[in-house]
């Protein structure tokens, strides 16, 4: 976590830069509550569940009912025993994020009662950065009732939760076990009986460290829905390994097992369980039928108490033995699974986090007599609307359309998440991607813009972002990530014709400048490698060490977008002295092009030429424009013989870079080759329900949830559709559909309303429409048409003789 910039006048103290005006708003919402935490906020806090009541009276609802709420790291609240929200959002401490929830529907005359399950890591993830201290802070004034966190409250640790379990991957928190042998019922109840529980510990103000202030959440709650917990298909049993009952890791106990399962189909709703004889366990495999996102409520009934049931999350399945895909201790550690402990009789509970996956594996150990398991899957995600849709004649294409918009939906949480399965973290390079989804999906930029706040509060000494944060990951400073930050920047001011995030973090902006601007090779003036970091570029075999072609072309784009960003803010200076360094760069890399027009990949530490001219290299000297660089021949020789899969180069893009291919691709018209691609690479993604991190990831160990490929959601929008941005918050566009199959319909939301392209083939003609809110013109390239500008509602038809006329240049 990057230390707020601590500021001092001479002969002052260090001072924690804050808002005024936010701790102002907070200071009026949260000015008499008390940060709370049973047994004190900074002892023994690790993996650590607490539950809290406060119960008050009501003698008449009001209106409405905000209450005011955050918790480190977490909280799940309960009204009258509904569950209502979790949060917060992730954020840093020194402005620590809060939520308001109006309650209103889940309150009653008379008494209430607020029942709270927080949890605290006592450690840093790919999330969270721990700054060793947990609490709960509640805040509410309704008319004459008022309610505050502090000593009234009742609160107790979670004994039944043990603490040190295994954590669920490198990047998640723990695996939640729990022991409903040693609770004593529903306390989330109104009635249930909290006499023995202790008054927490109240002795931090609400601004008090590490919360020096407060700000709201700036996005939406997540949205909340149940949703069948999948069906059956699969049972099996076996003998348990050795040591079942006292294990820290529920995953890899059970990779010791047979964790096949032969064929059966159910509804999950309700699972019948039979005794198995002693030693023995029963599993059941659940198909959820897509990757989903959220948590299941276990409800158990008619228990001896004893029984043991072990959860296991998994993307993939082998469809031949319904065993779920594990490569146990791969890179990140995946261990998604948790362990229940039942109790005599019925009980209910309600898993606290989170998880992306398609498949549920159930274990059953030491159950003597018959009982049954009820499922409840409430789903969460961030709630994007469906402002934008594409609806083509060619049904494989809208499956991938609807595969990829879920992906997003999948990934889209209280940040842009790489994968809601194994990570959940904010990385830079695949939000960009994201945004671009989310522009073409739902319009909303708040998940963006956050990020981009949150990406430049956590660098290192010498100015590079993180590839992800807030994070403890000191292994994840990507350079290359740092650039694509800056260009989020850009993107932001392009989406929305804003400059705010430019002005807000240029200081930030000319700190990650002065780094690169050191790692300038004087001989070259080309920046190289820092063997410090991760040079990410892509999954793929490219030239990194000493100074790498396309390292250098992502600094070149980065700064002349920066110097855009500095002429439009009226900073001249600056702009010319960005504009002068790229002038430098490009020269720089024009004396890496070879005879035959192609950019070699880089030059070595000994100052040698990489002869390979990869097609990363390629695709972004086009986007550049670099003079020398033979773009007839790069894209004819080389881009369009692999994307026509006419050859397999060494370095082949990944199923996420080759977002910049394509993009390059469709300016030069070569939409029908685009769409060719997406149809081969993107249909078995398609067939699983959610796009994949790469064309053919491990299964078990890769994600089969990754947004960052979910780019066909655009592409296929720009190409059929026909519809690609041109200016700055869409003030212009350029109208070139591709008259693939039969018939097409397009709408993307911008920021002056939404736009609408439909064409249908009619015999021998194409009747083609476009419409257009106010503010926005087109520039329409169609077969057989004059070029021109529209506006509003135009119309053209199209000769079929023409059609052929219209495609890659």
């Amino acid at each position: 976590m990057a230390r707020p910039r601590l500021e001092r006048s001479e002969g002052a103290a260090l001072q924690f830069p804050v808002d005024k005006a936010k701790r102002e708003t907070a200071a009026d919402i949260f000015g008499q509550s008390r940060w709370i935490w049973p047994n004190r906020h900074h002892w023994d806090i690790a993996n650590s569940y607490a539950l809290f009541r406060k119960s008050f009276q009501l003698g008449a609802l009001p209106l409405q009912a905000p209450l005011f709420i955050t918790a480190d790291q977490s909280y799940r609240l309960f009204v009258n025993g509904q569950f209502v929200a979790r949060g917060p959002a992730r954020g840093v401490q020194s402005h620590w994020p809060y939520d308001e929830i109006d309650i209103r529907k889940y309150l009653k005359k008379g008494r209430n009662v607020l029942a709270i399950r927080a949890y605290n890591p006592g450690r840093s993830t790919y999330q969270y950065l721990s700054a060793g201290f947990a609490g709960l802070l509640v805040a509410a004034s309704w008319g004459k009732n008022h309610i505050v966190s502090d000593a009234t409250w009742k609160s107790i640790r979670q004994t039944s939760a043990r603490r040190d379990t295994i954590q669920a991957s490198m990047q998640l928190f723990n695996q939640e076990h729990v022991d409903l042998r040693l609770e004593t019922g529903d306390w989330t109840a109104v009635d249930f009986d909290d006499s023995s529980w202790e008054e927490p510990t109240s002795d931090r103000v609400w601004n008090g460290g590490p919360w020096y202030s407060l700000e709201p959440r700036e996005m939406p709650m997540l949205r909340e829905e149940e949703i069948p917990p999948g069906k059956l298909i699969g049972s099996g049993q076996g003998p348990c390994a050795a040591g079942y009952r006292d294990v820290r890791d529920v995953v890899a106990l059970r990779y010791q097992e047979d964790r096949s399962h032969s064929a059966t189909s159910s509804p999950a709703e309700l699972i019948k369980i039979s005794p198995v004889p002693a030693g023995e366990f029963r599993s059941y495999l659940i198909d959820l039928g897509k990757t989903v996102v959220g948590n299941f409520t276990f409800e158990i009934h008619n228990c001896r108490g004893g029984e043991i049931i072990d959860t296991h999350y998994s993307e993939t399945i082998d469809q031949n033995t319904l065993t779920p895909d594990l490569v146990l201790l791969n890179h990140c550690r995946n261990s998604i699974g948790d362990r229940l402990v039942c109790r005599p009789g019925d009980a209910v509970h309600v898993f606290y986090h989170h998880y992306g996956f398609r498949y549920l594996a159930i274990t059953v150990r030491d159950s003597a007599v018959d009982f049954q398991i009820a499922l409840r899957f409430r789903r969460v995600g961030y709630p994007l609307q469906r402002n934008g849709s594409f609806l083509s004649s060619d049904s494989d294409l809208n499956r991938i359309w609807e595969t990829c918009a879920w992906t997003q939906q999948c990934c889209s949480l209280d940040a842009y998440v790489d994968t809601p399965w194994r990570e959940q973290a904010q990385w830079w390079g695949d939000a960009r991607v994201q945004a671009w989804n989310t522009f073409h999906l739902d319009g909303d930029t708040r998940l963006f813009r956050r990020g981009i706040r949150q990406i430049a509060e956590q660098t290192t000494p010498d100015g590079l972002t993180y590839g992800h944060a807030p994070t403890m990951a000191h292994e994840c400073v990507l350079p290359d990530f740092t650039l694509i930050w800056m260009l989020t920047i850009w993107d932001f001011y392009w989406q929305t014709g804003s400059t705010e995030p430019f002005l807000s973090h240029e200081a930030q902006i000319q700190r990650a400048l002065a780094y690169f601007r050191g790692r300038v090779d004087e001989r070259t003036g080309l920046i190289t490698y820092d063997e410090r970091y991760w040079l990410f570029l892509d999954w793929t075999d490219i030239y990194r060490e000493g100074s790498s072609s396309v390292y250098n072309l992502w600094l070149l784009l980065a700064l002349e977008k920066m110097a855009l960003l500095y002429r439009k803010t009226g900073q001249r200076q600056k702009a010319a002295a960005l504009e002068s360094w790229a002038g430098e760069l490009r020269l720089s890399l024009s004396r890496l092009i070879n005879d035959r027009g192609f950019l070699c990949d880089g030059i070595d530490r000994d100052g040698e030429l990489i002869r390979k001219s990869g097609i990363h290299a390629q695709t972004l000297a086009l986007m550049v424009k670099l003079k020398g660089i033979n773009q007839k021949s790069v894209i004819s020789d080389l881009l369009l013989p692999f994307i026509q899969g006419n050859s397999a180069p060494a370095s082949k893009p990944s199923a996420y870079w080759i977002t910049y291919c394509f993009s390059l691709l469709s300016e030069m018209g070569c939409g029908a080759e685009i769409v060719e691609f997406i149809r081969k690479h993107w249909l078995p993604m398609a067939d699983h329900g959610t796009t994949w991190e790469d064309f053919q990831p491990c299964r078990g160990e890769q994600s089969f949830s990754h947004a960052w490929s979910a780019h066909p959601l655009y592409h296929l929008m720009q190409t059929v559709g026909g519809i690609t941005q041109s200016a700055p918050a869409w003030r212009e566009v350029i109208f070139r559909p591709l008259f693939h199959d039969k018939s097409c319909r397009t709408t993307i939301p911008t920021p002056h309303g939404n736009i609408h392209s439909h064409w249908q083939k009619c015999g021998d003609l194409v009747e083609v429409e476009l419409v257009l809110p106010e503010g926005i013109s087109a520039r329409v390239v169609l077969p057989g048409v004059k070029r021109q500008i529209s506006k509003g509602t135009s119309r053209w038809q199209i000769s079929g003789r023409k059609q052929a006329s219209h495609g890659c240049k």
